[in-house]
């Protein structure tokens, strides 16, 4: 009997270091796979919301762009493009204000009565006075022009000279890490809503008798989107957005799968986990699907069939959820991304105006 115990004991001890060792192995490879993945999903936040990350999307798109323009295919600016750049450059005048959270935000003004060229000292409010070119005199009609991901407000200068055209004094906000605002890490549109709503309040303070359009293109119209499902002054009387995407979870799961051909699991959520510790805000959370389900001004969609960077799907996606009364979409046929004013301008501002028109003016 003894030696069938001591038998056993002999056969047990390598078995008991085998699964010693299996464990071992096992904590060693998660370990390894955790650290492999924070690394992805910090280098996959940096890529796309760090405008100091060491490689970033921004950086990708200006090499592809010079590569385009190397090949005789880069982008060209048509007539109205250069033609408002160079208005927008001779008639811009400086503002900025502190946000909620103390991040400094840029903007610039054309006002309709004359002033330009002023950069302003902040008020007690964190404020610049150089909105004082928003003075409440007539007109008191305004449009917030809010541009894309990795852009400037300088490229929202075709729809600022258009509004600007029709009478209105226009600013054009520099979203948080873009131009000149402050801000580590671009918020997509999530943070932004509630400085758009600040922008608002101030016009509102110069100006009770102000009547507000929010429009935006891209990154910039999710954010109108954003903006629709806030708390939001009367002076606020419609919303117009251009290709903006459902939301930052759905619009980077594409992103990584065009870019980098992978799926969004388990990455996309790492790099959510990121953001979360980082940027303060969650992929998912920030959705302008969500948002639009709480809407009440009137709204116009617009988006171009051949878009791909921002699903042309997204379109109804947006639209269906919208619960505005007043809702009206507009699909220009064969615009790429951010186009649809190009391809055809006559369909496109046409079609801004009579919306303007119906739930604007009126």
């Amino acid at each position: 009997m003894d030696d069938m115990k001591d038998q056993k004991m002999e056969t047990a001890a390598p078995r008991r270091e085998k699964r010693r060792k299996l464990k071992t192995a096992c904590c060693v490879i998660i370990v390894v796979l955790a650290a492999v993945l924070g690394v992805a999903g910090n280098f996959l936040f940096d890529f796309a919301l760090n405008p100091n990350g060491i490689y970033t999307m921004k950086m990708m798109q200006n090499s592809q762009a010079q590569q385009a323009k190397a090949a005789g295919h880069g982008e060209k600016q048509d007539a109205e493009e250069r033609k408002a750049r160079a208005w927008f450059k001779r008639r811009r005048v400086s503002c900025s204000m502190n946000a909620d959270d103390g991040t400094k935000l840029y903007g610039w003004v054309f006002a309709q009565n004359g002033q330009r060229g002023v950069t302003a000292d902040m008020n007690d409010d964190g404020v610049s006075t150089g909105l004082s070119a928003i003075s409440g005199d007539e007109p008191h009609d305004y449009a917030i022009c809010l541009h894309g991901y990795t852009n400037e407000p300088i490229g929202m200068a075709r729809y600022a000279k258009r509004f600007f055209d029709r009478g209105m004094t226009v600013l054009t906000p520099a979203a948080r890490a873009h131009e000149r605002s402050g801000g580590e890490y671009i918020g997509m549109g999530w943070p932004e809503r509630n400085d758009v709503v600040k922008w608002v309040r101030e016009i509102v303070r110069r100006d009770p008798q102000a009547r507000i359009l929010i429009f935006g293109v891209s990154m910039g119209g999710a954010t109108a989107m954003d903006v629709a499902g806030e708390k939001l002054p009367c002076q606020v009387r419609c919303i117009i957005e251009d290709c903006g995407y459902t939301s930052v979870w759905d619009e980077f799961s594409l992103q990584l799968k065009d870019v980098f051909g992978l799926p969004s699991f388990p990455l996309l959520d790492v790099a959510n986990a990121t953001c979360n510790v980082r940027a303060g805000y969650d992929f998912r959370t920030a959705s302008p699907v969500e948002q639009l389900k709480k809407a009440t001004l009137p709204m116009l969609f617009i988006h171009g069939d051949k878009d791909t960077f921002v699903p042309y799907s997204m379109l109804d996606q947006n639209y269906d959820a919208c619960a505005s009364k007043i809702k009206q979409k507009l699909t220009v046929h064969g615009a790429t991304h951010a186009k649809s004013a190009q391809v055809d301008p006559e369909l496109y501002w046409s079609t801004v105006e009579n919306f303007l028109e119906a739930n604007f003016d009126a």
